[in-house]
């Protein structure tokens, strides 16, 4: 068991740290759970989640409902796909639905090549955040991949504590699940905090308890970039720890 420090978005308030505890495998647990396990029926292959967390869906697409969240390196049993998409249906401890290709190691390999979303360069993936059009664009190596309308923070000025301030940096911590922020009041999902000045990072519009959308949950932030749940979870999947982002007029 280990701690992630993780810092939410900032509308307004006092600066405050919470840590989310993470789940890690044991090397001995993942051991014993390699060979002891009882396959799926209908299994064809094994499969075992290779990124942070990966969302268990009941549709193959980010818009389906989460059944449950997997962990990194936990065993799956790979019972169909993948789709033209990326999408298999696996079984996870019971629970059948449907997992993102990109994110699984079948049979000691990536599920599937195509990335999330789609990509083909092979280059570095970074995230470009543009303060005069409000986009967030993924990039690998060079190719625009996709691209969000976000929320920024509601002070303009190139530096400002407030602002999505202007400058080159990297990702320093990761938490998908939903979690308070004393900042703003609410929840958030999908943290990835790559300001750690300003405790700056990407995440969902504001939620409740719940995890759903609050009214006006889409507005400007105390310096944080803001998307949609399904925009912030693509962004979330994209980047790793000490991947680049630039933020710029």
């Amino acid at each position: 068991m280990f701690e992630v420090n993780v810092m939410p978005s900032r509308p307004q308030g006092r600066v405050s740290w919470f840590r989310c505890a993470a789940v890690m495998l044991l090397m001995a647990g993942l051991v014993f759970g390699i060979a002891g396990r009882a396959e799926p029926a209908g299994a064809w292959s094994d499969g075992w989640i290779a990124t942070d967390v990966l969302n268990l869906r009941e549709e193959p697409g980010t818009w389906a409902g989460i059944l449950d969240q997997m962990w990194d390196g936990e065993y799956v049993g790979v019972l169909d796909g993948p789709t033209d998409d990326g999408w298999y249906l696996v079984e996870y401890q019971g629970t059948r639905g449907w997992a993102f290709g990109s994110y699984l190691s079948v049979n000691g390999s990536l599920g599937w090549g195509g990335g999330a979303p789609s990509s083909s360069s092979g280059g570095e993936r970074w995230v470009d955040v543009n303060r005069s059009t409000g986009k967030v664009i993924l990039y690998e190596g060079s190719t625009a991949i996709e691209s969000y309308y976000a929320s920024l923070g509601w002070d303009t000025s190139s530096s400002g504590f407030y602002s999505t301030a202007i400058g080159t940096y990297y990702v320093y911590s990761k938490y998908a699940g939903i979690s308070w922020t004393d900042w703003g009041q609410v929840y958030i999902k999908y943290w990835v905090g790559f300001d750690p000045g300003r405790y700056n990072g990407f995440h969902s519009y504001s939620l409740d308890s719940a995890g759903n959308v609050l009214p006006n949950g889409d507005g400007a932030t105390g310096g944080c970039v803001a998307l949609p749940l399904w925009a912030a979870e693509i962004v979330y999947n994209w980047l790793s720890i000490g991947s680049r982002v630039e933020v710029h007029w």
